[in-house]
């Protein structure tokens, strides 16, 4: 916030005198008012959807009906009464973050083994990022605090957290071994099925949980990142028919994606909840791929013109990269089913890529390595602002604190 003092109130005094009334923005106030319109500033009739927002899901999880309802429910019985349920839902996110921290100082390049402590480490992180993210909704129902900043903030972290644990799938089955057939791809069609899944709920207006889902893929990850840190990751390496197990399971898990996608694919086309079953926005239900590939694709480039040794040598930070540009893009979805509002393919993110493409494409006027590091800051830096501006303009709507159960008095 700017401080008024006496000498800059007499100075603007005078300013407004010369002028004829107030003093005209600086050019940096007019960039920054131009950024934030077409970024992250809401419209009214945006905010207005967002504030009346209704949580709608249908759950048929495997898992989530034989017992872990009944953990949570329990679990969530733990929580003080003080403690907000998004501050439980950014905890959780802070964990993954260091689980995946601890692991790429051990496999930088996603090759290496790491200790066996490393792994159960990391089996925990996911079980408790799992329970918390699971808990928060019912924290926030249990303290009578649940508003649609909860799903959106809910949504929002697990986007960014999405890719990490991707990475401790790449990380226990050293796929960096694999080389440009190893993380890239398995990074890719993590990110795609993710979009799909929120992409589909802005096309039927609720979010649609399968049989096998969100808890039944975490709790496999649990279950590779236990048996690893007790027998290590050479089982993963183990031939079968001269084919590595681990080639098999990317194999299955490949075959189950796809599958997913064409169950997607089919709520997309065919369950719109909008006029002439368009999107709960009344657009085009296709055009959401748009800006998917508009991530896809640059990722792509630069992976397909980038020398192995960059790529390989950081390969967690170019994963990195391509999760915050991921989880602005998936942020937008979120943010438009909820307000009812339309897409747009255009993002400001998409800066970060584009200077790394253009760089590789006039051979390297910058080099490779401390560029990427840059423009994964800045991707980061960029999705951070707009989920900060998001939530205060949801938060100032309905006169709530992110982290906080305390309602404001202004």
């Amino acid at each position: 916030a700017m401080v008024n003092t006496r000498a800059s109130t007499s100075k603007s005094h005078q300013r407004s005198s010369f002028y004829g009334g107030p003093p005209a923005p600086s050019i940096w106030e007019r960039a920054w008012t131009a950024y934030g319109e077409s970024d992250f500033i809401l419209r009214k009739d945006q905010l207005d959807n967002l504030a009346t927002h209704k949580y709608s899901a249908v759950d048929t999880s495997w898992l989530d009906d034989f017992c872990m309802k009944t953990f949570w429910d329990r679990f969530v019985l733990l929580y003080p009464l003080w403690l907000a349920p998004n501050l439980i839902t950014l905890v959780g996110l802070l964990i993954n973050a260091v689980c995946v921290f601890v692991f790429s100082w051990y496999c930088p390049t996603a090759s290496e083994a790491a200790p066996n402590w490393v792994y159960l480490l990391a089996a925990i992180g996911v079980f408790t990022y799992q329970t918390l993210d699971a808990t928060d909704g019912k924290q926030a129902r249990r303290i009578n605090c649940a508003s649609p900043l909860g799903e959106m903030f809910d949504h929002g972290c697990d986007s960014m957290s999405q890719i990490l644990v991707t990475l401790h799938i790449c990380y226990t089955l050293r796929l960096g071994q694999l080389g440009s057939f190893g993380v890239f791809p398995v990074c890719v069609l993590s990110i795609a099925i993710f979009y799909c899944a929120h992409w589909s709920t802005y096309c039927t207006g609720r979010l649609q949980f399968a049989k096998f889902d969100v808890t039944e893929a975490q709790m496999v990850i649990i279950g590779m990142l236990l048996i690893t840190s007790l027998v290590g990751p050479g089982l993963w390496t183990i031939g079968i028919s001269s084919v590595d197990l681990r080639l098999i399971l990317l194999l299955f898990c490949f075959v189950a994606l796809v599958g997913q996608f064409f169950s997607y694919l089919n709520v997309i086309m065919n369950k719109g909840c909008g006029r002439n079953g368009a999107t709960v926005a009344d657009t085009s239900v296709i055009f959401p791929i748009c800006p998917l590939m508009a991530v896809i694709i640059p990722f792509c480039m630069i992976h397909s013109k980038a020398s192995f040794a960059v790529y390989h040598d950081n390969i967690t930070i170019f994963a990195l990269f391509f999760g915050a540009v991921a989880a602005k893009a998936t942020n937008r979805v979120i943010v438009a089913y909820m307000s009812k509002s339309e897409l747009y393919i255009w993002d400001s993110i998409y800066f970060g890529p584009l200077v790394v493409i253009l760089n590789q494409y006039w051979n390297l006027v910058v080099p490779e390595v401390p560029l990427l590091y840059v423009m994964t800051v800045y991707a980061y830096i960029n999705l951070l602002i707009y989920c900060y501006h998001i939530c205060n303009q949801l938060c100032d709507r309905l006169s709530i604190y992110t982290f906080s159960v305390a309602k404001r008095r202004d």
